[in-house]
């Protein structure tokens, strides 16, 4: 599962790279991390620590609470579910003017938009619906300040 969110300025965009060169490409660029490193603790910490109010079960010697349909999944301390979740959720730079946020666990589509047997527990789109605004505001920005 990956994220892609495209500045609504596009046109600002190209035109900041056109003008300013390889400034654009850093100033840009840095919105783009600062964006991609913020969304992805915000996924890791919906997961981690939102709230959750489904059913509390054992599994072994471990009192689990699971989330209920809606939240974020929840972290079980067992070492698999949501604690690989979590680990698994990292961005990285594709180049300098794209990140993407992806998880290695395969179950992670599953569990933010259900499946047959469950129900979704979003995070990432909850997070990127908090981040994009910001993300906007920040590519507007570096391109305010290049032209200075």
């Amino acid at each position: 599962m990956t994220v892609t969110i495209t500045p609504q300025n596009m046109q600002e965009v190209q035109k900041a790279l056109r003008d300013h060169g390889e400034k654009a490409v850093r100033a840009i660029g840095a919105a783009v991390q600062a964006s991609a490193l913020e969304i992805t603790t915000d996924i890791k910490k919906r997961v981690q620590r939102g709230p959750k109010t489904g059913i509390t079960y054992t599994r072994g010697n471990i009192v689990h609470r699971a989330s209920a349909p809606g939240e974020a999944p929840a972290t079980d301390g067992s070492g698999d579910n949501s604690v690989g979740l979590a680990s698994s959720i990292n961005y990285s730079m594709k180049n300098p003017l794209t990140a993407e946020i992806e998880t290695r666990a395969p179950y992670g589509p599953w569990l933010e938009f259900g499946t047959q047997r469950i129900a979704p527990r979003p995070s990432w789109v909850p997070a990127v619906e908090t981040g994009t605004p910001k993300f906007q505001l920040r590519i507007t920005t570096a391109i305010a300040r290049l032209t200075r």
